[in-house]
């Protein structure tokens, strides 16, 4: 009876063990593709494809290392578009939340 306890705690182990490693690797493949550009034109940071129904944090970074934006939102579809005006010049973007980050660089001309 000890050793089938023993089994049933093992594999619920492994069940959840395994359903986090999924969700992980479901996250990692989301955040691996992501792009972010300057929309002169709208004056927007454009960033996407994101992972949807996600809470995120992003924050710009001048070249300097100034921070531009920082800003917590809620994904709700796969393209955030974020109003700033942006002078001339090179960009980090940083965007995660508190399982992943992911560093972009993007340029204004």
């Amino acid at each position: 009876m000890k050793r089938l306890i023993t089994i049933l705690i093992l594999v619920f182990f492994a069940t959840v063990l395994y359903s986090q490693t999924a969700d992980t690797l479901k996250f990692q493949t989301s955040f691996d593709n992501i792009t972010a550009y300057y929309d002169k034109l709208n004056a927007t940071v454009v960033v996407s494809p994101i992972p949807e129904n996600t809470k995120l944090s992003i924050e710009i970074f001048d070249i300097t290392g100034l921070s531009v934006i920082k800003i917590d939102v809620f994904s709700t579809n796969k393209r955030l578009e974020l109003p700033t005006w942006l002078k001339q010049g090179v960009y980090i973007l940083i965007i995660g939340n508190k399982n992943f980050s992911v560093t972009r660089k993007f340029r204004v001309n």
